[in-house]
């Protein structure tokens, strides 16, 4: 029996030489309405064991994990509304190239943002600038934080209201759609949906402070043909605690918390977050960052320390042993599967410098 399994590699050293990222804005000019903008990175990666791998890195130099291209365009309908289309293409197996974004913008006022169609996913503070390498201070995002959401993309409509109350500003956002492509593990790619999914977040800034809180929900589902085929045969012979436990389907919650802080010299910034998966084969995660930087323009230095702990609720096997041959057959193909789906623990130490 072969079965797609859901991996998540632990964390071993990984040092990235160098990244570059490269932005571009082309107007037309001032009275077209078509603007074009684009930015690429390239990374090389190296990692100092030859008996592990990690996001694809081995112990040979390599420029084709994670380095990127993307071209955007905007066009201006009005002064209240705009389309935007993103293309990014990838150089890693673990991201799929194509189109990113493409939605259209309602801004009838400077406080109110409404966009529909296929954009970000906020489930994070840097989910619209994953790839822009200059929207953050490390050369990459924390590996085993960002990796806790199962996609980054959805369809479906976003508003983003925003306001002041004296020194405080207030930020309201929520989203509503679906999500129907691929996800992509360490070796196997996995069709996944996701409906009915909706979610709420709220931000906070006072001076150089700013906290955030969001609360995300939907109903996800993962294709695996053989694990639904072998749920059937377990139901059918009265095993229904089992077959219930590899469900494919079920209710996913997303948590998310973070504060931050920024000055001109220095920084600190953490997240955290919790995924609580509603069936067996939805692991529950809990991961979180810290980082505190110093700025010494031109450079920055960073320290960061992440970690993520992935675990299944899994089912005690009922299936008897010694009673029959089918039964045997039944017992070692359900341990097989939940073996499959292991839990995993992995952390992260992040120290680098970085020149603009």
């Amino acid at each position: 029996m072969t079965v797609k399994k859901l991996k998540v590699t632990s964390s071993v050293a990984l040092i990235l030489l160098s990244s570059l990222l490269a932005t571009s804005s082309i107007a037309l000019a001032e009275e077209d309405k078509l603007e074009f903008s684009g930015f690429a990175r390239v990374i090389l990666g190296y990692l100092d064991d030859e008996n592990a791998e990690y996001v694809g890195y081995s112990n040979n130099i390599s420029i084709n994990k994670q380095s990127l291209f993307a071209l955007q365009a905007d066009y201006k309908f009005n002064d209240d509304f705009s389309l935007t289309a993103q293309g990014i293409a990838h150089t890693g197996e673990q991201r799929q190239s194509g189109l990113e974004w493409l939605y259209l913008t309602y801004q009838p006022n400077n406080a109110l943002q409404v966009k529909l169609g296929r954009q970000r996913i906020p489930f994070f503070n840097y989910s619209d600038s994953l790839d822009v390498g200059f929207a953050y201070p490390w050369l990459t995002l924390p590996q085993q934080f960002y990796d806790s959401a199962f996609f980054a993309t959805f369809d479906g409509i976003l508003a983003n209201y925003e306001f002041s109350i004296n020194d405080l500003l207030i930020n309201y956002e929520g989203y509503w759609g679906r999500f129907d492509g691929t996800i992509y593990t360490s070796d196997t790619e996995i069709d996944t949906k996701a409906v009915g999914l909706y979610g709420v977040n709220v931000s906070v800034s006072y001076e150089n402070f700013t906290v955030r809180a969001s609360y995300n929900k939907g109903d996800a589902s993962i294709e695996q043909t053989e694990v639904e085929e072998f749920s059937q045969q377990l139901r059918q012979f009265g095993f229904i605690n089992n077959a219930n436990w590899l469900n494919t389907s079920g209710l996913i919650q997303f948590y998310h918390f973070s504060v931050n802080y920024e000055n001109l010299d220095y920084f600190f910034r953490s997240e955290v977050s919790k995924l609580v998966g509603g069936s067996g084969l939805l692991p529950d995660i809990n991961s979180f960052y810290v980082s505190a930087g110093y700025n010494f323009a031109p450079y920055t230095a960073y320290i960061s320390y992440s970690k993520k702990d992935l675990y299944y609720k899994h089912a005690i096997n009922e299936i008897p042993y010694g009673l029959s041959p089918g039964l045997d057959m039944l017992a070692g193909g359900y341990d097989a599967i939940t073996t499959t789906f292991a839990d995993d623990q992995s952390t992260g130490i992040k120290i680098g410098t970085r020149w603009d």
